[in-house]
């Protein structure tokens, strides 16, 4: 019933077949393109053999998960202090330097990196696949979740085509940070959202708009916004607009299917649940993320790990009894001390970084990172001019983003005038991962423009609506119709060399300096 639904309401908004009742071409499509993506992301991964940017941190402190449960201090220094050069000789333990360390993120998207490192090994390539196979992933989500959207396996490949034509993607996918984790989460928990939401309808469709209905799909969501969580802070930015959505969802869904006061059955029904499936859900996910950390300093991390180092404040609230509180909420209250520290240092990182950049700038690429560059000598990787220089550079392809502010803003117009659900989640997705950071800028809170990945989705979902929705409007006209597909087509060839132009400087080729120059379009990319 539930996919009879929402393929009934995909022909009344686009007025064609959503494809879905060939689940065959609808997974093959999407498989394809992630192929296809798997191939930019581990062509060369394990190149540079260095740490880059704050591969210092995340690589090494990955590498303490898997041998401690919890993350180690490492001696202090810069790219050529003597932990590193241990740590990319394959000798990790000769630049370890006393216990705990203290760790600005939560513990799970390092652990992701820890699985790449205890599969293939602690060299560069070991500590980045995880984030490659995560890249690769978030094509797939992405695919899929468009293809729910617009009811078109080719819209849904299309979308998943374009973000593996994203520099920024490309470059998060092939360093160990992060970003990639946090995009999938998000990707992965809007996704079971949207299946939720057509479930939902032809629930109430089915019965009557004041019944009860049970979300599993919302559960899931929960579940993914809650590793989202887990890996960066920031995840739940997306959890708390998407949380609100799914309600306003339920009461349109409550009214349509004719329920007298929607607003009253989502408060007695939906609202309560949403509260445990949503925010309880995800705060279960995220303490247990920390179980590293828990069993830190206990005989249980002596049986895992063969030692006990205990985390960093671990062993804070033994040291300051409450005189309230029983002795048994100790981890609790020590972990709480952990998180308090830590939010006060990101309030406080105000230093000024030759690679930050403001939120204003991230639409349109104004100041990327370079989170790599290093001058490269004749017959050395390839170089054969008289001196070649190796660059990463954050870049998202300019085809893409430069685009996405039309079309997000034309989801705005749509959003405002036409009301469709779609419009108002891309947009609300997109700001959900943007407007955050504006407080925090206007107080010169250091940031980066990594920051901006998990808009990145939602900016290309935008641009698939907007062509889906031209696209509908000119269907029943076969010139116009011609027209509109060889638009689509040509767009994406011009995404595609976009790229392939600047991916000697997102992929650490050696090039001469003259051709590193003639990519860096703006002043700010220097």
């Amino acid at each position: 019933m539930a996919a009879s639904v929402a393929v009934e309401e995909a022909v009344t908004r686009t007025g064609r077949s959503s494809g879905w009742r060939a689940p065959s071409w609808g997974w093959i499509g999407p498989l394809l393109v992630s192929a296809c993506a798997g191939v930019l992301v581990f062509h060369r991964l394990g190149s540079p053999h260095a740490l880059v940017w704050d591969e210092t941190y995340y690589a090494k402190d990955a590498w303490s998960l898997l041998h401690y449960g919890v993350e180690h201090n490492w001696r202090a220094g810069t790219d050529g202090n003597p932990a590193n050069r241990y740590f990319l000789a394959g000798h990790p333990v000769a630049g370890l330097a006393g216990g705990g360390e203290w760790a600005a993120h939560p513990p799970l998207g390092k652990w992701f990196i820890a699985a790449g490192m205890a599969v293939f090994g602690s060299g560069p390539f070991g500590y980045r696949c995880a984030a490659a196979v995560a890249g690769v992933l978030a094509v797939l989500l992405l695919a899929r979740i468009a293809r729910r959207m617009t009811g078109s396996t080719v819209l849904g490949c299309a979308a998943g085509l374009l973000l593996a034509l994203d520099g920024s993607w490309l470059v998060l996918s092939r360093v160990s940070m992060l970003d990639i984790f946090l995009l999938v989460w998000v990707l992965a928990g809007f996704g079971c959202l949207l299946i939720d939401r057509d479930r939902t309808r032809a629930a109430l469709a089915a019965g009557a708009g004041d019944a009860f209905v049970w979300h599993g799909w919302r559960l899931a969501a929960g579940v993914c916004f809650g590793l989202g969580c887990a890996t960066k802070w920031s995840g739940v930015y997306a959890m708390l607009f998407f949380w609100v959505l799914v309600l306003v969802w339920d009461r349109n869904a409550r009214k349509d299917a004719g329920a007298e006061k929607s607003w009253r059955c989502v408060l007695k029904f939906d609202f309560p649940m949403s509260v445990l499936q949503v925010w309880f859900a995800a705060g279960v996910v995220y303490a247990a993320s920390w179980w590293g950390w828990f069993v830190s300093g206990t005989s249980l991390q002596k049986s895992l790990f063969g030692q006990i180092v205990p985390g960093f404040q671990r062993n804070w609230a033994e040291q300051h009894p409450s005189g309230i509180w029983p002795e048994f909420l100790d981890p609790i209250r020590s972990l709480w001390h952990y998180h308090a520290m830590t939010l006060d240092f990101h309030s406080g990182v105000t230093g000024a970084n030759p690679g930050q950049s403001w939120p204003w700038q991230w639409p349109v690429l104004g100041h990327p990172a370079a989170m790599w560059r290093t001058e490269v000598p004749q017959g050395r990787d390839g170089c054969h001019a008289a001196k070649c220089v190796s660059e990463i550079a954050h870049l998202g392809t300019p085809a893409i983003w430069w685009f996405s502010i039309v079309a997000v803003l034309a989801m705005v117009f749509v959003s405002i005038y036409a009301g469709d659900w779609r419009a108002v989640a891309v947009v609300g997705g997109y700001l959900a991962g943007w407007l955050p950071w504006f407080p925090a800028a206007f107080d010169d809170r250091t940031m980066y423009s990594t920051y901006a990945l998990p808009m990145l989705p939602f900016a290309i979902l935008a641009i698939v609506l907007l062509y889906d929705a031209v696209a509908v409007a000119v269907r029943e006209r076969p010139v116009p119709r011609a027209l509109v597909g060889a638009a689509g087509v040509g767009y994406l060839v011009v995404v595609a060399v976009n790229l392939l132009y600047l991916l000697p400087i997102l992929t650490a080729e050696a090039i001469p300096e003259a051709d590193r120059l003639a990519r860096l379009w703006l002043p700010g990319w220097t």
